[in-house]
């Protein structure tokens, strides 16, 4: 029968794995939290502390203090950061974040990147919680969409992860940029957090997940306990 060191040893490799233990090549993405304020990156919108207005943006803590109709949401990483707000543009096409040229990030030539962001829809219509014209947002680098258009499905607060792979090839910088695809009046608007360029699937464990690995070790070291000899 397994020993109990073992099951333990086991288990929390399972648990490293979850947790996604063991980056070897993360990008640094400037400011890709927002935690240094409106910096870091470029925007064809407009910087404003009051967004009524489409194609605009800030950067804070909370949507609802920015727009009367948008809900009050805290950003992904803590519950008390930063996060891009974006009233969404009526004009397609137009670079709602980005890298700029002059500060295109390096990356090591022939190399398997995950390139990865959270979002979420900050204006619920009046009869329900999911927006009736979410945004549609495409992420590209160095000038390509990576994946497919993303649309925001699920309800106001709601964070929902972005990722695809991106193969460098011979490309030594990576130059990102974000549209929103969706162009309607209402309902388009996002919240941007946490992105992140590496060489590792992001993963994302439940704390639930982490509970269970844990009753695991403990539910397996009783059975030994009683059965064991």
């Amino acid at each position: 029968m397994i020993g109990l060191k073992k099951l333990t040893i086991a288990m929390a490799t399972l648990a490293a794995l979850a947790l996604g233990v063991g980056t070897a090549l993360a990008v640094s993405i400037p400011n890709g939290d927002f935690e240094a304020g409106d910096t870091g990156f470029i925007s064809a919108y407009t910087s404003a502390s009051n967004l009524v207005p489409e194609g605009t943006y800030a950067v804070g803590t909370d949507p609802g203090s920015y727009h009367p109709l948008w809900s009050h949401l805290v950003d992904h990483t803590t519950g008390t950061g930063n996060m891009m707000i974006v009233n969404g543009a009526t004009v397609a096409n137009v670079t709602v974040w980005g890298v700029p040229t002059s500060g295109s990030i390096a990356v090591t030539q022939n190399t398997q990147y995950y390139f990865s962001a959270w979002l979420t829809s900050v204006y619920p219509p009046p009869n329900g919680s999911s927006p009736t014209a979410p945004a549609t947002l495409a992420f590209s680098i160095n000038g390509s969409q990576i994946g497919s258009d993303f649309t925001l499905s699920a309800g106001v607060g709601t964070w929902q992860l972005f990722y695809e792979g991106w193969y460098s090839g011979a490309a030594t910088t990576a130059n990102l940029s974000l549209i929103n695809k969706n162009t309607a009046f209402s309902g388009n608007d996002f919240a941007l957090d946490d992105i992140s360029l590496d060489t590792k699937i992001p993963s994302v464990p439940e704390p639930a997940t982490m509970l269970l690995l844990g009753s695991g070790i403990i539910g397996l070291a009783g059975l030994r306990r009683k059965f064991g000899k």
